[in-house]
């Protein structure tokens, strides 16, 4: 049976069916969230100096300042030598810099990358020996 009024059906809108343009503003903001997070995770720029000529020996990880996150803050020199080092499942963040020297009395050493050598002593952190400095590091949580 026909309409008497002689109108048509009136089409659906342009664009088709609009019931997700009130999800718009929720999902634009996730995707925005999204996108900090993974540019967050990313490095923050060039590997430091020292990475090429030090890969990580086969007993521990050198963490460079993009992979110790809020340890590198607290590293004083971590252009020269990892902001902080994961061994035996602990982290060591640096300490302190201090000049070179011929010998640690009573440390152990635990291994060696390049020209550096990791040292454990009879306190809590490791010793990174290099021809510039040695590096203090302490027992820390990043």
């Amino acid at each position: 049976m026909r309409s008497s009024s002689g109108r048509r059906p009136s089409p659906a809108p342009i664009g088709g069916d609009r019931r997700w343009w009130p999800r718009l503003p929720i999902l634009a903001l996730v995707t925005g969230l999204a996108v900090i997070v993974v540019a967050g995770c990313g490095s923050s720029g060039p590997p430091p100096p020292w990475r090429s000529g030090h890969p990580d020996p086969g007993s521990l990880s050198l963490l460079d300042p993009a992979q110790a996150g809020r340890c590198a803050s607290k590293a004083p020199d971590p252009n020269q030598a990892p902001a902080a080092i994961s061994f035996q499942g602990q982290e060591y963040v640096q300490s302190s810099r201090q000049p070179a020297s011929a010998s640690l009395p009573g440390a152990v050493e635990i291994d060696h990358t390049g020209n550096w050598s990791f040292w454990v002593g009879t306190g809590s952190g490791i010793t990174v020996v290099t021809p510039q400095a040695d590096y203090l590091y302490q027992l820390g949580s990043c």
